[in-house]
């Protein structure tokens, strides 16, 4: 079976790139510099957390929301053989162009589409950054390696289709669902996949009714320490960017984080602590409710709209 290894890089195409380099850098403790241009000559920044030179890729835009994902595999063959696999799934795609290849510093790349629209890349060979990586902020670094940059969680309008999509095209693993309640007597389930021992990289959620209409919901920064999401958490809060779930625990994957709003309306999840999955003794699980403790939105920022089936904080809170 074909599948990824991690997920290696995210791009966004954003409005505001000057906003977009202080949240990185003040508040979340990336890296920061300018990027080559893309095809279309638009400017971009690129965001280091850690050994590779970058994670991140900025494009200068008006959607604010994920321009694309990039999935590692091993070695240049298995670019290739991916390539094949979505022959044989019947999917086309396309090989990445040099342009698209430097702005990401991957070796060999090919992009190709998922149910929804979402732009996906297959990628070997990201590029190493010059020294050690060592974060203005956050003194216990980031948590990748083997387990990739983080995660991302999709909004989506055809949840069966974007479920068979993880398994079948990306090659992921089941971690587990979460059934969230909505409303009286109503449940959404969101489903939880992995590619190694983060316990999760990919994760889809049926669209709601309400909030911001992105395809994503959010994307994952682990830290080293709790500390240091306490200390992110009150980065966010006095630079003004909207705390849409304060500090708390998911039931499934352990980790204790807090959600933030990103200057282009999506949100980042800052987080420590997350579980490992053992390939041999996981067994999927379901949960109900996304949070065992917090995750409560800040009181003050109430008139934000408020993540799937997150009852709005009391009045006197």
């Amino acid at each position: 079976m074909h599948a990824v290894t991690d997920l290696g890089y995210l791009g966004f195409e954003v409005s505001n790139l000057a906003r977009w380099d202080t949240f990185a850098s003040e508040v979340l403790g990336l890296a920061t510099r300018p990027g080559p241009a893309t095809v279309d000559g638009r400017p971009t920044r690129l965001l280091r957390m850690d050994h590779a030179s970058h994670r991140f890729i900025l494009v200068e835009g008006p959607a604010d929301d994920c321009a694309f994902a990039g999935w590692r595999v091993a070695d240049a063959a298995a670019v290739q053989a991916y390539g094949h696999h979505l022959d044989t799934l019947g999917l086309p795609w396309t090989w990445g162009s040099q342009t698209e290849l430097a702005l990401r510093g991957v070796q060999k790349m090919l992009h190709f589409q998922d149910p929804e629209g979402n732009r996906h890349e297959v990628f070997c060979g990201i590029a190493q950054g010059d020294g050690a990586f060592v974060s203005s902020q956050v003194s216990s670094g980031f948590v990748t390696g083997a387990g990739g940059l983080g995660h991302i969680v999709y909004e989506v309008n055809n949840y069966p289709a974007m479920v068979d999509f993880a398994q079948r095209v990306l090659g992921l693993r089941l971690s587990d669902h979460i059934d969230m309640p909505v409303g009286p007597d109503m449940a959404i389930e969101i489903s939880f996949f992995h590619a190694n021992e983060r316990h999760h990289s990919f994760a889809v959620a049926p669209r709601p009714p309400f909030g911001p209409q992105k395809r994503i919901h959010h994307f994952m920064l682990e830290a080293g320490s709790i500390a240091d999401v306490g200390r992110a958490r009150d980065r966010c809060h006095q630079a003004g960017h909207a705390i849409g779930m304060d500090i708390g625990q998911h039931p499934n994957d352990q980790m204790i984080s807090f959600y933030g709003a990103t200057p282009s309306g999506f949100f980042v999840e800052f987080g420590y602590g997350g579980v490992l999955v053992d390939e041999a003794q996981w067994q999927p699980t379901r949960y109900l409710g996304i949070s065992a403790w917090g995750h409560r939105p800040l009181p003050h920022f109430s008139d934000m709209p408020l993540p799937p089936g997150m009852p709005a904080p009391a009045a006197n809170a």
